[in-house]
């Protein structure tokens, strides 16, 4: 099912690492052989990309020289590649046109006086021409995003992401702790060697002298259940700190295939910003707050939007791997928060096609009953073909806001965790239009000082913002749904 969206052009791609094949050995002096310009390329299906090769004899360009150009007998699988030319000179670009299959690559050769070299041009999975739903189609402009970079460490994700201007491929799997986190399947209250040099660190200095984890949880947590508490606020921001990333204006973090992030926190506070393709896992607090009557609470979402607008994420999984643990006066040891809240005047915003599971307090909309109260409009959210898989609760809970949930399917399993405590919840002055949703066995849609109808009305009518089409089925949004699809 295709989605069409109003007044957007999204061009997006992934890219992969530079590959440089059959040239001579980079320890011989000096260098002869062939060499492509720039990385390997990832386009969208049934077009077209420049390449260029350059022919060196003794580290200098030889623009005389002339490069015969094939498709690697048996490399194509993106459903029929073509050359638009077998030759060229060195330094001179020819095109390369790839098929309509999704996930295909197709590998290049390039030979000149007895030198070969090698370049794959694959198809993307998310598409060139892929335009943003919802309310993000309003207003979001890819041409401020002029730079790419691909990063495959947590100091370049946060890096790159606070600079503004760039899209950035992530690679491969970034622990944000740093190696603090459990592995996946660990309690809450379990500790690693990293973490435990982290508290013994910070307490160098203090007559508390807390060496690990498990010791720190013994003699801070044990308060009473009708207590506010903070065991250490400065040591929770300190770990914020490693964990954070920062996202400026004008932002794209695209994942390549098998991105994985694991343990962050993003702060988006900017505008023209996009989120895609990324499998997130465990945002993890491992030094939250008690609050009177409700026990341990963390203090830290995986995606927390406070003042952002023009806001797009698509096609992420966001799921927590460690179970309950607890603290030493016996309630839960609650290390998640939200998964993606949106707060303050965060608008025009759409979250697409994800998955999320396995976790408690999903998405917020409004902080408290006064967040947007001066203008409930103001806040546009769009929700659409989104799974939630054995979640607890927040699916979202939305306060002072118009907001749009299309085509979600909400279910539950045998690995379900949290009892599901409500799905679409309407707090205080919300006007949420859920239309063609698929309620398996989770709580119902409830009100509780907003308004919820299932089709559009005079009151609150999506098609007068943008356009949209529906999925015919929840098997189509399950199929659909989730970074890697």
């Amino acid at each position: 099912m295709i989605i069409f969206c109003k007044r957007a052009v999204f061009c997006l791609g992934l890219m992969a690492s530079v590959l440089f094949g059959g040239c001579k050995s980079e320890d011989e002096e000096p260098f002869s052989g062939i060499k492509f310009s720039g990385a390997d390329y990832y386009v969208s299906a049934e077009s077209s990309v420049d390449i260029t090769a350059t022919f060196y004899k003794d580290d200098a360009a030889d623009l005389s020289a002339v490069i015969n150009f094939s498709i690697v007998d048996g490399s194509d699988s993106t459903g029929g590649s073509s050359l638009s030319a077998f030759s060229a000179k060195s330094g001179e670009t020819v095109s390369v046109t790839v098929g309509n299959v999704a996930g295909g690559t197709v590998k290049i050769k390039a030979e000149c006086n007895g030198f070969t070299a090698f370049k794959v041009i694959g198809v993307t999975l998310i598409s060139l021409n892929d335009e943003p739903l919802g309310f993000a189609s309003l207003e979001i402009d890819m041409s401020k995003m002029t730079k790419t970079v691909e990063v495959s460490s947590s100091s370049a994700l946060k890096d790159y992401a606070k600079k503004g201007g760039y899209i950035i491929y992530v690679k491969g799997e970034i622990d944000m702790s740093e190696g603090m986190l459990p592995a996946e399947g660990s309690k809450s209250t379990d500790s690693t060697s990293k973490l435990d040099s982290f508290i013994a660190s910070y307490y160098a200095s203090s007559d508390k002298k807390y060496t690990s984890y498990s010791d720190w949880i013994k003699n801070m947590t044990n308060v009473s259940s009708g207590e506010d508490n903070y065991p250490d606020k400065k040591l929770s921001n300190k770990y914020k700190g490693v964990v954070q990333i920062t996202v400026a204006s004008n932002t794209a973090i695209i994942g390549m295939e098998g991105a994985t992030i694991r343990g962050g926190t993003f702060s988006v506070n900017s505008s023209n910003v996009v989120i895609r393709n990324i499998h997130f896992k465990d945002a993890v607090d491992p030094f939250p707050e008690h609050q009177a009557n409700d026990g341990w609470n963390a203090q830290h979402d995986l995606i927390g939007i406070d003042k952002g607008k023009n806001i797009w994420i698509d096609r992420c999984t966001f799921e927590d791997t460690l179970t309950l643990g607890y603290a030493a006066n016996g309630e839960k040891w609650q290390v998640y928060d939200g998964l993606c809240d949106m707060k303050s005047t965060a608008t025009n915003i759409t979250v697409s096609r994800c998955v999320f599971r396995n976790h408690d307090k999903t998405m917020l909309i409004g902080s408290g009953d006064s967040d947007g109260a001066s203008d409930p409009e103001a806040r546009k959210i769009s929700l659409i073909a989104n799974y939630w898989l054995n979640c607890g609760q927040r699916c979202p809970m939305v306060r002072n806001s118009l907001c749009h949930v299309l085509n979600n399917v909400y279910a539950s399993d045998s690995g379900r965790v949290y009892s599901s405590q409500s799905s679409i919840n309407a707090r205080a002055g919300s006007v949420v239009c859920a239309e063609s949703n698929w309620f398996g066995s989770v709580a119902s849609p409830s009100v509780g000082g907003g308004s919820i109808s299932n089709k559009p009305d005079s009151t609150f009518n999506p098609a007068d913002f943008y356009d949209y089409a529906k999925y015919s089925s929840k098997e189509a949004v399950m199929e659909d749904a989730g970074a890697g699809k």
